[in-house]
């Protein structure tokens, strides 16, 4: 993949409901896309990954695979994290990223018995450790404290390698200094 994803001239509407309206945008690098609630954040995210389609305009993904953290963990609940990460990721060995975001007494529980927070930072490990061309984050930061949501992007930046990152996020959340799309 070369490194990049666009989007042309999206549009969606569900119903009368106007979400996108010929949106177009180049992702290279990291991009943060925030806008108010129901302007089209995760929408946006679902088209890129083909799980939505658009009414109108075009994708290019080059084919890429994807790293996905959802809103919703979308943990296998019985699994402790880092079987979570084995599992999804493929990792043989995943408690050396773990650690980078969750205490060590984290690691070996099951992922119900972990703070919502601590549940949020393993979907993030699953998602930056996948096999992937290009990386779709939906609100990341969600119910994490400021220290943690600082780990967590330095974490994200480090991981993405150069391939390209879209993180949906609410203006508060948003990093210094990351660039920013706005809907």
């Amino acid at each position: 993949m070369s490194g990049m994803l666009e989007v042309k001239n999206i549009s969606k509407k569900f119903g009368e409901t106007q979400v996108l309206s010929d949106f177009s945008a180049e992702f290279n690098g990291i991009v943060c896309i925030t806008g108010d609630s129901g302007r089209g954040k995760t929408t946006l995210l679902r088209i890129i990954l083909g799980l939505e389609a658009p009414d109108s305009g075009t994708v290019i993904t080059d084919g890429a695979r994807f790293g996905v953290c959802f809103q919703e963990d979308r943990l296998f609940e019985t699994l402790n994290a880092a079987d979570n990460i084995r599992l999804a990721a493929g990792l043989k060995s995943p408690e050396t990223e773990l650690r980078r975001l969750l205490p060590e007494e984290a690691l070996g529980k099951s992922v119900k018995k972990l703070s919502g927070g601590q549940r949020r930072r393993v979907a993030i490990v699953r998602a930056m450790c996948a096999e992937a061309d290009a990386f779709v984050l939906d609100e990341p930061f969600a119910g994490l404290d400021r220290e943690n949501r600082g780990k967590a992007w330095r974490y994200i930046c480090d991981k993405a390698g150069g391939k390209p990152v879209i993180l949906a996020l609410h203006e508060a959340d948003i990093p210094e200094g990351a660039e920013v799309i706005r809907l």
